[in-house]
């Protein structure tokens, strides 16, 4: 057993001391070792489980390995109204029927299922299916016990800390005032998944992490055929043709810079250009998809952005404004070498930018086409599932890290 493995045994033999019923659960986590030990001296692929937050990126991830022969599945607590329930495998609420007797075990049976049909688990940091129950605090130690690999990486709001959040701390608290209140909550979250976890994965977002094992700006994943749209054959050019329309969607108006964009907007057409904005506000999927396909410009967050938005815009060869300045510069280097054609636009630059757009079709139908093959080359199922691939078989049988993931410190 290695020296983590030994350290989670310790910490669980003293939760049997404190917690009653735990040792139900060390039993069904031994059992779940030996399983993991046999499926790994056979050489077979990991099965997999995603979850329980029900951010959309895990859907895309999952289907992304199952594409590449693993049994993998999403369970999650619920989903958000922009999703569908159809978006994720499996839900707490089918597990137990539900009353007062049964609503405290279910995170319980949750968990004895997660033991069962997973040897990786892949989570972001506020992950846990144990959430809410008297062993929160002991279920990374149990997960190392049962044999289990743990794999975390961030989605944003859960490395969010007051102190570490960048150009975005003012904004962000503004929009999410809980920040503040759930920061040291936050960061002894963070610090137990690096204490616990195989593998931690390093993104673009700004947040609290004290540890990172590889970079990977280019996570998130699309279907990206269901998003083929050819550019628009021809377009206004902000004096003459079709008005010139620019999609912007944001869950949150400060973060995103949607006041800034409004003002720049209502600024050109004082100026006499032909521009509309249609902004769509927590609103579903499928119209979001719609409106983009519809739009000629997509306009991502100005503050600190790139995120699913800006991918979708790509992916439907539409030119895409997102903040790209305020990132790391390996973080940045990584995605200039790779070609990101989004426009970087803050809150500064932002008229500028939107204005050059506007004015040259041309331009838009270039940047849209880049956008596209950027997508397929480092967004899609496939390219997403082969760095999951690469970095699942490393944390389960040893296998070397290859790019284009790069190693941190």
């Amino acid at each position: 057993m290695t020296s983590r493995g030994l350290g989670a045994l310790r910490a669980v033999i003293r939760g049997v001391v404190a917690v009653p019923g735990l040792a139900l659960v060390v039993v069904a986590a031994l059992r779940s070792r030996r399983e993991a030990a046999r499926r790994h001296a056979e050489g077979v692929l990991p099965r997999l489980v995603w979850g329980p937050e029900p951010v959309i990126a895990i859907k895309y991830w999952s289907r992304s390995l199952q594409a590449l022969g693993y049994v993998s599945h999403t369970c999650v607590f619920h989903h958000y109204a922009i999703n569908e329930r159809s978006d994720f495998d499996v839900y707490y609420d089918e597990f137990l029927p539900a009353g007062i007797i049964f609503d405290p075990l279910r995170p319980y049976a949750v968990f004895l299922w997660m033991l069962r049909n997973a040897e990786v688990y892949l989570s972001y940091f506020d992950g846990g299916f144990l959430q809410g129950t008297a062993l929160r605090r002991l279920e990374l130690p149990l997960l190392r016990l049962a044999g289990k690999r743990i794999i975390v990486s961030p989605y944003g709001g859960d490395i969010a800390v007051p102190g570490y959040l960048d150009v975005a701390e003012k904004r962000l608290l503004e929009d999410y005032p809980s920040i503040a209140a759930n920061g040291e909550r936050t960061r002894s979250r963070v610090l137990e998944f690096a204490r616990w976890a195989d593998l931690v994965v390093r993104n673009y977002q700004y947040g609290f992490m004290p540890r990172a094992d590889v970079l990977w700006p280019t996570q998130i994943a699309i279907d990206a055929d269901r998003w083929r749209c050819e550019p628009p054959a021809k377009g206004g050019d902000g004096r003459t043709g079709e008005v010139v329309v620019v999609v912007h969607a944001p869950n949150h108006r400060r973060i995103k810079g949607s006041d800034r964009l409004i003002e720049v907007i209502d600024g050109l057409v004082a100026e006499g250009l032909r521009v509309q904005l249609e902004l769509l506000e927590r609103r579903p999927n499928e119209e979001v998809r719609a409106a983009i396909m519809s739009a000629d410009i997509v306009a991502d967050q100005f503050v600190a952005g790139y995120a699913l938005f800006a991918i979708e815009g790509m992916a439907a060869s539409r030119p895409v404004l997102s903040a790209l300045s305020w990132m790391a510069a390996d973080v940045r280097a990584y995605l200039d070498a790779r070609g990101l054609p989004i426009v970087d636009a803050d809150l500064d630059t932002l008229e500028a930018q939107l204005r050059r757009l506007v004015t040259d079709p041309g331009l838009r139908r270039e940047l849209g086409e880049a956008g596209r093959r950027f997508v397929a080359d480092h967004h899609s199922y496939a390219s997403v599932g082969a760095i999951w691939d690469n970095l699942i078989r490393h944390v389960w049988a040893g296998e070397p890290l290859t790019e284009p993931t790069t190693a941190t410190g």
